[in-house]
């Protein structure tokens, strides 16, 4: 006898319907964001072009816009420490105030007598002993008999909530939040960016619980899992160390912040590399609305492990190569990668209202580079993100050498 196929309810139609994703508004939002991609790469290629520049000569550029080694320790990159060789460790200054820049936040004095740098590593005594986190050991890898509770603040709405060292959440609470940030101008009193909500509003959005990042203000590990970038056996014959810029995007997880995607674009905005990554605890938000992320990612795409990224990026990204980034100790901290050749567009291009305060890529892009990008509602697209990176260091080459360009 033939079988006869299922009968779908209305709920199963709809939700085949939308993982169809083939309505006419779905088709438009994606060749919209193509044609968006498409721009974005065309207008590096109009920069070197403009420039007559070559990767060489590009590499030699962005070496005056490295960051020094203070920067990378105050902007919270992850750096190894004499004290603990072969674990990281990163700084976590306090969360900028919404009303101006007057509320001082904590900040890690480089230039201090006790912070001394050793070869190339940083060596810290006093600071580290003197440090409460230290004094207490909560953060350093440890058997524990029990599983102890710990209070962490949602990144989301700022309430506090109870999580176990193993990760496992005491309550499950449901988060209610504002997903957009805090904006004001001469103009307008400060709203929400997602609703245009008061500051004191009720959240317009709901998460299923409260979610945290997994790290916290002052000095964050000594941490196990890390890689540093190694050195060439031999320098390249041209010279050329490369120049590639990277986006990551994240999920949270029972254990705060993890890693779900990486790209990486050469310095002419070719796609290198792009895979979902499996986060090794359990995926508690998908992060969509700016990942891009979601379930189904992981179930039609294929994915790699942490451990697996790193040992492919560690293939072409040697410790001299330039790696240029938005916020890209976000990245690195990620990708859990000891990498201190970085170029970092949020320094380059500053808040006027300094650390630590960062322009969003958003606005540099439309400032700039008369482009605007993220613009899908379904999340940011992280190659998109990352040519725009070398747009705005292609830009400000230009501005800053111009007369050496121009020869």
């Amino acid at each position: 006898n033939p079988q006869v196929a299922p009968t779908l309810s209305r709920r199963q139609k709809k939700n085949r319907t939308r993982r169809d994703d083939g309505s006419p508004g779905t088709v438009k939002k994606r060749e919209a964001a193509r044609q968006q991609r498409e721009k974005t790469s065309s207008l590096i290629s109009m920069q070197l072009s403009q420039l007559n520049m070559v990767e060489q000569d590009l590499a030699s550029f962005l070496h005056n816009y490295t960051l020094s080694w203070e920067q990378l320790v105050q902007l919270g990159f992850p750096v190894e420490f004499g004290l603990y060789p072969g674990r990281a460790m990163f700084y976590k200054a306090s969360e900028a105030p919404h009303f101006g820049p007057s509320r001082p936040y904590t900040r890690f004095d480089v230039n201090a007598r006790e912070f001394v740098p050793k070869e190339n590593y940083f060596y810290v005594s006093y600071l580290l002993k003197d440090n409460e986190d230290f004094k207490n050991k909560d953060n350093v890898i440890k058997k524990e008999s029990e599983e102890v509770a710990k209070e962490r603040k949602c990144v989301r709405c700022s309430k506090g909530f109870f999580v176990t060292t193993s990760g496992n959440y005491l309550s499950e609470d449901q988060c209610t939040y504002h997903w957009g940030k805090l904006h004001s101008n001469k103009y307008v009193s400060e709203s929400y960016t997602c609703c245009n909500g008061q500051p004191d509003s009720p959240g317009c959005s709901n998460g299923p619980v409260h979610v945290w990042n997994g790290i916290h203000d002052g000095m964050n590990g000594p941490l196990e899992g890390f890689v540093r970038t190694r050195p060439r056996k031999s320098p390249p014959p041209n010279g050329n160390t490369g120049v590639y810029a990277l986006d990551c995007e994240m999920c949270y997880t029972k254990n705060g912040l993890e890693l779900s995607r990486v790209t990486v674009v050469a310095s002419d905005g070719r796609l290198v590399y792009d895979t979902i990554v499996r986060p090794e605890a359990k995926i508690i938000d998908y992060n969509s609305r700016f990942s891009g992320i979601t379930a189904k990612d992981y179930i039609v795409k294929s994915s790699k492990t942490l451990k697996d990224v790193q040992n492919d990026l560690m293939g072409f990204i040697h410790a001299d190569t330039i790696l240029i980034g938005h916020g890209l100790d976000n990245d690195l901290r990620a990708l859990k990668m000891i990498h201190s050749t970085c170029v970092d567009t949020s320094v380059i291009f500053p808040h006027h209202f300094g650390l630590p305060y960062r322009r969003s890529l958003k606005s540099l892009a439309n400032l700039f580079l008369k482009t605007a990008i993220q613009t899908d509602t379904q999340g940011h697209d992280s190659s998109e993100d990352a040519r725009t990176c070398i747009g705005l260091m292609l830009y400000r080459i230009e501005r800053d050498f111009r007369a050496v360009c121009s020869l």
